[in-house]
């Protein structure tokens, strides 16, 4: 989209002069200086965060990682059908179906692009308003070959009619020459050994069936693949009974090989359609694509502030900001579980200080402390554990939430190379408190019970909403006679309390002061 120049406002009745910058200012942290009496300040600060994986109180795990291992028997039941009989069949009590470890592959990219006024009232204290444009999009796609997959597609069942023909009939025969007195039945060690294998047959077959024809309640759809560590032991489970009944108690062998077991596992693009069924039956948003258009842009929290200069001098300069962030912003969908929201569209308070310090007239030492009350709003949510992405459209309501308080801190040594021209590292850290869910009314959780049947508290939401993160950067930042700017890039390197985006920012800053008299 075309957009208007930012540095050439045209204003009627005014006339406009360019005032050239006098001295580096910082663009990696929150500046300290202020418009002078009479000037305007404008600022494009446009910013880009991307992220594919969270740190969790697991790890660093990918955004995907739900649907992987263990997890996913907890949303599809023919997955947990194939677990359970395998874990029978083979005896491997640790057994997981996996449908693979990556399968999901995520990409979050969030671009704010705000503009800030800044008008001088006097030298010292200005007045400022924000407004920010935010693109959101998440890409989603299921990996063809997913990494650590060990389950494939189950062939046709049919197939197996003349395997458990021959397996049952076999198992017939052990079990009458049991009853006849055979192999010094009752009492003998032989008779021992085939009461033993009749028992384990009966157990083979039983799993086996149950993964081949599933259950009345669930479809059977997958099985190990043959060179699983579950397949290969399926495999000479099957054929070590068949040698045991042939050559100890001489009973044909059945037809061990026609047991069959899927050679490749389970393509992504087939469980993209097995998971868009179960999404589609709870009203969710599918999965496997990416953010409509109609979806990706949207206004952010506006913001308006008021910042008094404390100190301005050669060496060192200081300031103070009190900053109202507005209710402007677009939440994220309770429909969606990867939605990104464009603000929190509640209210904020926050204060800021922010100074420089500059030491042997070459290393530049920039900080910025910020704090807010984060006042009380409301949210949409389907409420249950927050690490359930396929809660039923029955928990949904409008919450009262109070989000946890914040402060954050912004460091970065620079080196002037030159008057115009410094760079240097950057560090950040920011602390969340933990949200508070509550419902609007008491007939609001009446109406939950009545859906779901059971009581919900709200305050399953709150785990996980206590966060703190650490990031660490590269910038640079120059003053020109008519323009000022910068660029940055952090990276968050830690977080902990609760899922933390591992998000890389860039950062870009230009800035132009006009005078208006």
């Amino acid at each position: 989209m075309r957009q208007r120049p930012l540095f050439s406002l045209s204003i009627a009745a005014a006339a406009i002069v360019s005032l050239p910058t006098g001295r580096l200012t910082a663009q990696a942290v929150e500046r300290t200086d202020t418009p002078r009496r009479g000037a305007l300040r404008v600022t494009f600060d446009p910013r880009i965060t991307t992220w594919e994986e969270v740190f969790t109180p697991g790890g660093r795990q990918p955004l995907g990682a739900a649907f992987a291992g263990d997890s996913l028997t907890q949303w599809q039941p023919a997955l947990a059908l194939a677990q359970g009989n395998v874990r029978a069949a083979t005896g491997l009590a640790g057994y997981v179906a996996r449908l693979g470890g990556s399968l999901l592959a995520i990409r979050s990219e969030r671009r704010v692009t705000p503009i800030e006024l800044e008008y001088g009232l006097t030298n010292r204290l200005s007045l400022g308003a924000t407004i920010p444009i935010v693109r959101v999009e998440v890409r989603e796609r299921f990996r063809e070959k997913p990494e650590g997959s060990n389950v494939g597609a189950l062939p046709d069942p049919s197939g197996y009619a003349t395997f458990f023909t021959s397996l049952n009939t076999a198992l017939t025969q052990l079990n009458d020459s049991i009853a006849a007195g055979a192999y010094g039945c009752p009492s003998s060690p032989l008779c021992a050994r085939a009461q033993a294998l009749f028992s384990q047959g009966q157990t083979l077959a039983s799993a086996l069936a149950g993964a081949v024809n599933g259950n009345p309640d669930t479809i059977a759809m997958f099985l190990p693949t043959a060179g699983s560590e579950a397949g290969r032991q399926i495999s000479a489970i099957v054929s070590g009974l068949s040698r045991a009944l042939a050559d100890t108690f001489n009973i044909a062998a059945f037809s061990s090989g026609t047991f069959l077991l899927p050679e490749v596992p389970v393509p992504g693009s087939a469980t993209a359609t097995i998971l868009g069924d179960r999404l589609t039956s709870l009203g969710l948003a599918p999965f496997g694509g990416s953010t409509p258009r109609h979806l990706r842009y949207f206004a952010g929290d506006a913001e308006v502030a008021a910042k008094y200069r404390l100190l301005s001098a050669d060496a060192y300069a200081a300031a103070v900001a009190l900053v109202v962030r507005l209710p402007t912003g677009h939440q994220d969908s309770p429909n969606d579980a990867f939605d990104l929201a464009t603000g929190d569209h509640q209210t904020d308070v926050e204060g800021r200080f922010s100074g420089e310090l500059t030491v042997w007239h070459r290393l530049w030492l920039n900080v910025s402390l910020r704090g807010a009350r984060q006042l009380p709003g409301q949210r949409e949510r389907r409420i249950g554990p927050v690490d359930q992405p396929f809660l039923p459209a029955t928990t949904f309501a409008r919450l009262r939430w109070d989000p946890g308080d914040y402060v954050a801190m912004d460091v970065a040594p620079l080196y002037r190379f030159s008057r115009l021209f410094a760079a240097g590292v950057t560090f950040g850290y920011f602390a969340q408190q933990q949200d508070h869910y509550a419902f609007l009314s008491p007939q609001d959780s009446l109406d939950v019970v009545t859906r779901t049947g059971g009581p919900i508290a709200p305050a399953v939401l709150e785990a996980g909403t206590g966060i703190r993160q650490a990031r660490v950067g590269v910038a640079a930042t120059f003053s020109g006679p008519r323009l000022e700017g910068g660029f940055s890039v952090e990276r968050t390197i830690s977080g902990a309390g609760g899922p933390v985006p591992g998000a890389t920012v860039f950062r870009i800053v230009m800035r132009q002061t006009i005078l208006l008299f």
